[in-house]
């Protein structure tokens, strides 16, 4: 009995000291020899183009940017105001002007016409520059310059129409800014549409 229990005392463990050793050499091994492929180290996820935010940047709805003449009959003298389309309306600054000083007698004299010239230049540059800042502001959401004729832009075409000495230096005004688009800026210039008051007091745009 005890020669049988010592027997079964004595049983022999294997030394896993070389197996650790070999095993972590094949780890560093296999660490330093491998390869990843560009596949793995980046991953592209494949979205959509038809579908989400890529497909909406052309659906961003397209205003223009209208200059209302703002016109007084009785003081002969009038301003202008600035709105994407109908909405955010701003008064021009330094914009007032009279009739007078948009139109060229015979019987001014060089004063006279150098004073006009400076008024006119005066509204001229205000306008431009606000046309400029509606642009830096509403970016890609603009796509053509508007000039309405109504006297008075809360009212709209009820109230008449200013006349066309005013109304030209509002046309003036655009077509420098689009020369600033293509020359300056590189870009196309925008296409310039007028609102006239027809018999039924209503606004019809035309080109």
């Amino acid at each position: 009995m005890r020669t049988r229990n010592r027997r079964q005392g004595d049983k022999a463990m294997p030394d896993l000291t070389p197996m650790i050793d070999v095993t972590f050499q094949l780890l560093i091994f296999f660490i330093l020899c491998s390869k990843f492929a560009r596949e793995e180290q980046i991953f592209r996820p494949e979205l959509p183009k038809t579908e989400g935010s890529l497909s909406n940047k052309a659906d961003v709805p397209k205003e223009p940017i209208t200059i209302y003449c703002s016109w007084d009959p009785v003081a002969k003298a009038g301003n202008f105001t600035v709105a994407l389309a109908a909405r955010d309306r701003r008064a021009v600054p330094d914009s007032h002007i009279e009739l007078l000083q948009c139109v060229h007698l015979g019987s001014d004299s060089i004063d006279d016409t150098r004073a006009k010239q400076a008024a006119y230049r005066r509204v001229f540059n205000a306008i431009v520059a606000t046309l400029a800042d509606y642009e830096r502001r509403y970016g890609d959401r603009t796509e053509s310059f508007e000039i309405s004729f109504a006297r008075d832009a809360q009212l709209g075409a009820a109230s008449g129409t200013a006349p066309w000495a005013f109304v030209t230096l509002a046309i003036d005004a655009t077509s420098q800014r689009n020369k600033s688009r293509v020359d300056e800026e590189g870009r196309e210039a925008m296409r310039v549409n007028f609102k006239f008051a027809d018999s039924l007091g209503r606004h019809q745009p035309r080109r």
